[in-house]
């Protein structure tokens, strides 16, 4: 079993399965597009292109929600990451 089944197994919050768009800042200037794919109040699962390299910590924006998330990675597969909203 992988890690990021076993933390899905131990969750406090239900996530919400969408298709929606989004945009990090990775960089002082520098912003991606990606697909998240479930949220709830307390993080989220987005996929990036690939070769995307996603620091520790960076910053979401959506139209799921106002304003910006700062985001902290906790878990990664594939081209899917879980980002906990700090």
């Amino acid at each position: 079993m992988y890690a990021f089944e076993v933390e899905a197994l131990d969750r406090r919050e239900v996530r919400c399965q969408v298709e929606a768009v989004g945009r990090l800042r990775i960089g002082w200037r520098k912003w991606v597009t990606c697909e998240i794919r479930d949220i709830s109040c307390g993080g989220a699962r987005i996929a990036v292109a690939e070769g995307v390299d996603l620091p520790e910590q960076f910053v979401l924006t959506s139209c799921l929600f106002e304003g910006e998330r700062i985001c902290l990675r906790r878990w990664e597969f594939g081209s899917e990451t879980g980002v906990e909203f700090l």
